[in-house]
């Protein structure tokens, strides 16, 4: 019984996950729009293959002790590309989405979107300096 609630807990989890960010890339119209603009409609199960190929390859690769030795300055620069990279593009999401106003005028509480923003950035404060100080997943 030990095992049983954490394995269904995970799982269901992870269900929840994947189905948000299928959801989240449907939504998008990622593929339809990238094969839009490229003018590459006869390639587009090539499109699918990749993305499932190279979802199941990183889970894959996440999962195992895989270890790759690199020089602390590669890594670096590396690290800042995957960062700019990760910011731009969650910049683009949040003004393509508009994100927070529709959760807000959703929640019918447009008139604290100051308090809402304040909490939001609290809140990532304290969990980046909990991780930090107590070492929590690293």
């Amino acid at each position: 019984m030990n095992y049983i609630l954490p394995i269904v807990s995970s799982f269901s989890g992870g269900v929840a996950a994947g189905g948000a960010f299928i959801s989240f890339v449907t939504l998008l119209k990622i593929f339809p729009r990238l094969i839009q603009f490229t003018n590459t409609s006869k390639y587009q199960l090539l499109y699918e293959f990749i993305f499932i190929l190279s979802t199941i390859t990183f889970t894959i690769i996440y999962f195992s002790d895989l270890y790759i030795g690199l020089n602390s300055f590669i890594v670096i620069i590396v690290g800042l590309f995957f960062g700019i990279y990760l910011g731009l593009f969650s910049s683009a999401l949040a003004e393509i989405l508009n994100v927070l106003p529709v959760i807000l005028k959703k929640f019918k509480i447009k008139k604290n979107m100051r308090l809402v923003f304040y909490a939001l950035t609290l809140g990532k404060v304290a969990g980046a300096l909990y991780y930090f100080i107590f070492g929590i997943g690293g």
